[in-house]
């Protein structure tokens, strides 16, 4: 149910053209991502850190944009849940922030880790090795998209109390969060079909994104009406 008095703050001009601009650039990240990653083996150390590589500045700017989005929520959501979205940006933070530790962990550690194990093949080393990977995995698979998922419940539960989100947008929005949660969830026992979760969940986000833009443009549109309609 939607609250009477629940109006968007502000003006947002720049949140529209953010919006869509962080949709462009995930939906790239999900090409790469499906053009590769998700056919990887899990147990395929070299070929995950040869991807990220090759792929850093991709996945850096996904995840960054993807970050201002999350900024653009909560500017342009109700004043009177401004608390509540400051919370949920804060969650949002702290996944993004272990997302990007596990990639610059990925970049910089574990290739050093790798021609140490080529130079002087050990099974001490070996183990050690194989024990960041399952650390990294589950900060990854688990925490982070765990983290992404309950932020974007708080968005979702703001937008059903807003007054001017349509509902179909927050229904959506909550299948987008639901289908990231499920993700983490079968991380945690299958790896690889994780990865096409995670890709879909992702693609997801494109939409969720382009249709935020959408929302924005359209209640842009209502308060410009308003003003005129006013002023007559």
């Amino acid at each position: 149910m939607k609250g009477p008095g629940r109006k968007i703050k502000g003006r947002i001009d720049w949140s529209f053209w953010l919006t869509r601009g962080a949709a462009v650039v995930i939906f790239s990240s999900v090409v790469l991502i499906i053009l590769y990653p998700v056919q990887l083996d899990p147990d395929s150390l070299g070929n995950r850190m040869l991807y990220i590589n090759h792929n850093e500045t991709a996945i850096v700017w996904s995840w960054g944009l993807n970050l201002l989005t999350a900024v653009v929520l909560t500017r342009v959501l109700a004043a009177a849940y401004r608390p509540i979205l400051q919370m949920a940006l804060m969650i949002w933070v702290i996944g993004a922030a272990s997302w990007m530790l596990h990639d610059f962990i990925q970049i910089t550690f574990m290739p050093e880790l790798s021609r140490m194990f080529l130079e002087l093949p050990t099974e001490r080393l070996a183990r050690y090795i194989m024990e960041w990977e399952q650390l990294l995995s589950r900060l990854f698979g688990l925490f982070s998209c765990s983290c992404f998922a309950v932020s974007g419940y708080i968005y979702t539960a703001v937008m059903y109390r807003t007054a001017q989100f349509t509902s179909r947008f927050a229904g959506y929005s909550f299948s987008v969060w639901s289908f990231l949660l499920i993700s983490a969830i079968v991380f945690r026992w299958e790896e690889r079909l994780a990865l096409w979760f995670i890709a879909c969940s992702l693609f997801m986000m494109v939409i969720w994104t382009w249709l935020l833009a959408g929302e924005i443009s359209r209640i842009k549109g209502q308060d410009a009406d308003g003003i005129a309609v006013s002023g007559v």
